[in-house]
C-alpha cells in the first residue's frame, strides 16, 4: 500500500513496510526511465542525496530516494528486533519496488545502506535487480570492529546514548568525521538536522547487528560499482577492497582526497559514474 501527494521537492510517498512500519520515500524524474534507488546509511535520511536529485540525473532518470525505518520521516519503531531482523530491512526494499513499481532498479546504498541491500540480496535475489552501487558501503559488521574506523565507533557509541549532552557530541563527531574536508555551512546543518530525525535507542540496535555478506556478494550477478574515498575514516577502504575481492567483475572506483561521502564531496564526478552505470542497463 502506498500514498502519493505532489510536492514541489518532488512526488512523496508513503510506503508500508515490513511488520507495517511506514516508509517515507521521494521521487523525481521521469516515470518511464531507468529508475535508481537511493539507500541512505545510519542516522542519515533521504537528505544525504540532495547532490543527486537536485542535479542533472532526475531530468535523465527516475530517482527514488527512502528514508529508512527509524529514520528521516519514517516510523520509528523502539522495538529492537524491528531493527535486528534482516528480513524486515530486505522486504521494506521489496516493499518500495512493488509500490512504485520499479522494474530492475539501480540500487545505491551508502554506509549502513550497504547492509541494507545485502539483506535485500540474501532474501530475494538479483530477478529485479539492475546493477548495484556502494558507496563507501559496509557488509560487516563483527565485533571487535573490522573495517570500520575508530573516530567512528567513539562517535557512534556517544550519539546512541540517551544522555543529551553526550548524544549531542556523538551527532557533531560522526558528523565531522564524514568528510574529509569541512562541508558548506548549509550542508552541515543539513546533516545535523537529519541526524536529529533519528532516535538515539534506534542508532544503538543498529550497532547491535552482527553480520557478514561475503557469502551473498559472492553470488552477485549484476553489474557493481563500488564507489570508495581514499581517507575514510568511517568505513575503511579495506571494506571496499574486500567488497571488490568478493563480487565477481566488481569496479572499484576510488576517490583521492575524500573522506566517507562521494557523493557530496566529489557529486560531479559521482553523478557521472552512477550515470554511466545506469546507462549501460
Amino acid at each position: 500500500m502506498s500514498v502519493t501527494i505532489e510536492h514541489e521537492a518532488g512526488k512523496v510517498h508513503r510506503v508500508m513496510g515490513a511488520n507495517g512500519v511506514g516508509l517515507h520515500v521521494r521521487e523525481w524524474g521521469p516515470e518511464n526511465a531507468q529508475p535508481i534507488l537511493f539507500i541512505h546509511g545510519w542516522s542519515s535520511c533521504y537528505l544525504g542525496w540532495h547532490a543527486q536529485f537536485d542535479s542533472p540525473l532526475r531530468e535523465r532518470f527516475r530517482i527514488i530516494c527512502m528514508d529508512l525505518r527509524g529514520h528521516g520521516f519514517s516510523d520509528k519503531p523502539l522495538d529492537p528486533e524491528a531493527y535486528q531482523t534482516g528480513a524486515f530491512w530486505a522486504d521494506d526494499i521489496a516493499a518500495v519496488m512493488i509500490a512504485l513499481r520499479l522494474k530492475r532498479p539501480v540500487l545505491v546504498g551508502w554506509s549502513y545502506g550497504g547492509f541494507v541491500i545485502s539483506d535485500y540480496l540474501a532474501r530475494h535475489g538479483t530477478h529485479n535487480v539492475g546493477a548495484v552501487n556502494f558507496v563507501g558501503a559496509a557488509v560487516i559488521s563483527s565485533n571487535p570492529p573490522t573495517h570500520i574506523g575508530d573516530r567512528f565507533i567513539e562517535g557512534a557509541l556517544m550519539a546512541a546514548s540517551e544522555d543529551p549532552a553526550v548524544m549531542i557530541e556523538g551527532v557533531r563527531s560522526v558528523v565531522r568525521s564524514t568528510t574529509l574536508k569541512p562541508l558548506p555551512q548549509e550542508d552541515t546543518e543539513r546533516a545535523l538536522c537529519a541526524m536529529s530525525l533519528t532516535p538515539p535507542s534506534v542508532r544503538a540496535f543498529l550497532l547491535m547487528r552482527t553480520l557478514d555478506f561475503t557469502d551473498t556478494l559472492s553470488t552477485l550477478d549484476r553489474p557493481c560499482l563500488i564507489s570508495q574515498g581514499d581517507e575514510d575514516a568511517i568505513v575503511l577502504p579495506s571494506m571496499a577492497e574486500h567488497i571488490e575481492a568478493t563480487v565477481e567483475g566488481a569496479q572499484l572506483s576510488r576517490y583521492a582526497a575524500c573522506g566517507h561521502a562521494p557523493q557530496q564531496e566529489h557529486p560531479e564526478r559521482f553523478n557521472e559514474e552512477l550515470a554511466d552505470l545506469a546507462s549501460s542497463l
